[in-house]
Protein backbone atom coordinates (compact mmCIF):
# COMPACT_ATOMS: atom_id res chain seq x y z
CA UNK A 1 0.00 0.00 0.00
CA UNK A 2 2.75 2.27 0.60
CA UNK A 3 4.70 1.70 -2.52
CA UNK A 4 1.59 1.84 -4.32
CA UNK A 5 0.94 5.29 -2.68
CA UNK A 6 4.21 6.77 -4.09
CA UNK A 7 3.79 5.71 -7.15
CA UNK A 8 0.58 7.70 -7.26
CA UNK A 9 2.27 10.35 -5.60
CA UNK A 10 4.91 10.63 -8.44
CA UNK A 11 2.36 10.02 -11.21
CA UNK A 12 0.15 13.14 -9.29
CA UNK A 13 3.60 15.66 -8.98
CA UNK A 14 4.65 15.07 -12.71
CA UNK A 15 0.95 16.17 -13.96
CA UNK A 16 0.72 19.40 -11.64
CA UNK A 17 4.84 19.79 -12.38
CA UNK A 18 3.77 19.71 -16.30
CA UNK A 19 1.02 22.23 -15.99
CA UNK A 20 3.05 24.42 -13.81
CA UNK A 21 5.97 24.39 -16.14
CA UNK A 22 3.33 25.46 -19.13
CA UNK A 23 1.54 28.01 -17.78
CA UNK A 24 4.53 29.80 -16.15
CA UNK A 25 6.46 29.79 -18.89
CA UNK A 26 3.08 31.36 -21.28
CA UNK A 27 2.82 33.95 -18.04
CA UNK A 28 6.38 34.78 -18.66
CA UNK A 29 5.71 35.46 -22.42
CA UNK A 30 2.68 37.82 -22.19
CA UNK A 31 4.40 39.57 -18.98
CA UNK A 32 7.34 40.38 -21.28
CA UNK A 33 5.10 41.56 -24.42
CA UNK A 34 2.53 43.20 -22.09
CA UNK A 35 5.53 45.69 -20.85
CA UNK A 36 6.49 46.16 -23.96
CA UNK A 37 3.24 47.64 -25.09
CA UNK A 38 2.90 49.27 -22.09
CA UNK A 39 6.45 51.32 -22.57
CA UNK A 40 5.59 51.53 -26.28
CA UNK A 41 4.85 54.54 -28.39
CA UNK A 42 2.56 53.07 -30.91
CA UNK A 43 1.25 49.20 -32.13
CA UNK A 44 -0.09 47.59 -35.47
CA UNK A 45 -1.61 44.24 -35.95
CA UNK A 46 -1.00 42.45 -38.68
CA UNK A 47 -0.36 39.23 -40.48
CA UNK A 48 3.27 37.96 -40.94
CA UNK A 49 5.34 35.53 -43.03
CA UNK A 50 8.13 33.94 -41.47
CA UNK A 51 9.07 32.48 -45.02
CA UNK A 52 9.21 35.68 -46.57
CA UNK A 53 10.17 37.60 -43.47
CA UNK A 54 7.98 40.52 -43.92
CA UNK A 55 4.83 42.29 -41.92
CA UNK A 56 1.62 43.15 -43.65
CA UNK A 57 -0.49 45.49 -41.69
CA UNK A 58 -3.88 45.22 -41.51
CA UNK A 59 -5.68 47.28 -43.46
CA UNK A 60 -8.54 49.95 -42.24
CA UNK A 61 -11.88 49.33 -42.29
CA UNK A 62 -11.20 45.41 -41.35
CA UNK A 63 -11.04 43.92 -37.81
CA UNK A 64 -7.87 44.53 -36.29
CA UNK A 65 -6.75 40.42 -36.02
CA UNK A 66 -3.74 38.94 -37.25
CA UNK A 67 -1.26 36.71 -36.35
CA UNK A 68 1.47 39.32 -35.38
CA UNK A 69 2.20 42.78 -33.52
CA UNK A 70 4.06 45.31 -34.30
CA UNK A 71 5.24 47.12 -31.47
CA UNK A 72 7.16 50.47 -31.59
CA UNK A 73 8.92 51.69 -28.58
CA UNK A 74 9.56 55.74 -30.52
CA UNK A 75 7.17 57.68 -32.58
CA UNK A 76 7.20 56.16 -36.40
CA UNK A 77 9.51 58.28 -38.77
CA UNK A 78 7.50 57.50 -41.91
CA UNK A 79 4.14 56.60 -43.28
CA UNK A 80 3.03 53.94 -40.02
CA UNK A 81 0.17 52.78 -42.90
CA UNK A 82 2.83 51.02 -44.39
CA UNK A 83 4.05 48.86 -41.93
CA UNK A 84 7.30 50.15 -41.62
CA UNK A 85 9.31 52.36 -39.01
CA UNK A 86 12.74 52.42 -37.87
CA UNK A 87 12.95 50.30 -34.47
CA UNK A 88 10.65 48.11 -33.06
CA UNK A 89 9.83 44.26 -32.15
CA UNK A 90 7.35 42.38 -34.01
CA UNK A 91 6.09 39.33 -31.99
CA UNK A 92 4.18 36.85 -34.39
CA UNK A 93 2.67 32.91 -34.26
CA UNK A 94 4.72 30.76 -36.40
CA UNK A 95 2.57 28.64 -38.27
CA UNK A 96 4.94 26.40 -39.24
CA UNK A 97 7.05 25.50 -35.84
CA UNK A 98 3.47 26.34 -34.10
CA UNK A 99 5.57 28.86 -31.42
CA UNK A 100 5.73 32.42 -30.63
CA UNK A 101 8.51 34.29 -32.07
CA UNK A 102 9.75 37.76 -32.25
CA UNK A 103 11.63 39.65 -35.01
CA UNK A 104 13.46 42.61 -34.38
CA UNK A 105 13.09 45.81 -36.88
CA UNK A 106 16.33 48.17 -37.02
CA UNK A 107 16.83 50.87 -39.29
CA UNK A 108 13.68 49.95 -41.21
CA UNK A 109 14.92 46.24 -41.69
CA UNK A 110 12.83 43.26 -39.93
CA UNK A 111 16.08 40.63 -39.00
CA UNK A 112 15.95 37.09 -38.53
CA UNK A 113 13.38 35.53 -36.62
CA UNK A 114 14.03 34.23 -32.78
CA UNK A 115 11.90 32.04 -30.52
CA UNK A 116 10.67 34.28 -27.67
CA UNK A 117 10.78 30.98 -24.91
CA UNK A 118 11.46 27.34 -26.15
CA UNK A 119 8.44 26.54 -23.62
CA UNK A 120 5.83 27.72 -25.66
CA UNK A 121 5.54 25.80 -28.32
CA UNK A 122 2.47 24.09 -29.76
CA UNK A 123 0.64 27.17 -30.22
CA UNK A 124 -2.84 25.80 -31.75
CA UNK A 125 -4.36 29.18 -32.43
CA UNK A 126 -3.14 31.30 -35.62
CA UNK A 127 -4.39 34.25 -34.65
CA UNK A 128 -3.11 35.36 -31.25
CA UNK A 129 -3.49 39.07 -31.31
CA UNK A 130 -6.48 41.48 -32.02
CA UNK A 131 -7.22 45.48 -31.31
CA UNK A 132 -10.05 46.17 -28.86
CA UNK A 133 -11.67 49.14 -27.43
CA UNK A 134 -12.42 49.35 -23.55
CA UNK A 135 -15.30 47.02 -24.09
CA UNK A 136 -13.76 44.27 -25.89
CA UNK A 137 -15.36 45.25 -29.38
CA UNK A 138 -12.72 44.45 -31.97
CA UNK A 139 -11.43 48.02 -33.86
CA UNK A 140 -11.23 48.35 -37.51
CA UNK A 141 -9.77 51.62 -37.28
CA UNK A 142 -5.97 52.50 -36.27
CA UNK A 143 -6.71 56.24 -35.80
CA UNK A 144 -9.15 55.21 -32.24
CA UNK A 145 -7.80 54.55 -28.97
CA UNK A 146 -6.98 50.86 -28.26
CA UNK A 147 -6.23 47.65 -26.03
CA UNK A 148 -4.19 44.83 -27.43
CA UNK A 149 -5.75 41.13 -26.30
CA UNK A 150 -3.26 38.42 -26.62
CA UNK A 151 -4.80 35.22 -26.29
CA UNK A 152 -2.39 32.19 -26.56
CA UNK A 153 -3.97 28.59 -26.68
CA UNK A 154 -1.61 25.66 -26.42
CA UNK A 155 -1.37 21.99 -25.78
CA UNK A 156 1.48 19.98 -23.84
CA UNK A 157 1.45 16.81 -23.29
CA UNK A 158 -0.13 15.94 -19.60
CA UNK A 159 1.78 13.02 -18.89
CA UNK A 160 5.26 13.12 -20.40
CA UNK A 161 5.65 8.79 -19.72
CA UNK A 162 2.17 8.11 -21.82
CA UNK A 163 4.02 8.67 -25.03
CA UNK A 164 3.72 10.48 -28.28
CA UNK A 165 1.01 10.18 -31.24
CA UNK A 166 -2.43 8.51 -30.47
CA UNK A 167 -3.17 7.66 -27.47
CA UNK A 168 -1.04 10.42 -25.28
CA UNK A 169 -2.47 12.02 -23.36
CA UNK A 170 -2.59 15.99 -24.20
CA UNK A 171 -4.11 18.78 -22.01
CA UNK A 172 -4.81 22.29 -23.77
CA UNK A 173 -4.09 25.73 -22.27
CA UNK A 174 -5.33 28.94 -22.60
CA UNK A 175 -3.83 32.06 -21.22
CA UNK A 176 -4.77 35.89 -22.46
CA UNK A 177 -4.36 39.48 -21.48
CA UNK A 178 -5.14 42.87 -22.60
CA UNK A 179 -2.56 45.61 -22.71
CA UNK A 180 -2.64 49.09 -23.53
CA UNK A 181 -0.25 51.68 -24.00
CA UNK A 182 0.78 54.47 -21.23
CA UNK A 183 0.95 57.24 -23.65
CA UNK A 184 -0.70 56.81 -26.79
CA UNK A 185 0.51 58.54 -29.95
CA UNK A 186 -1.65 59.09 -33.38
Amino acid sequence: AIVATQFFAARVYTLAATKLTATAAGRKAMNNMRDAIKSSTYFQVGIYDPAANQFSLIANGTPLIGNALAIYPNIPTNNVTDGYTNFGTIYFMNPQASNLCSVVISNGVEWTATRVDNIIVWITNYYVFNAEDANANIQTDYSKSRVVRIKLQFSQWEYPLAGVGNGAMYDYYQLQTRAAMRMPIY
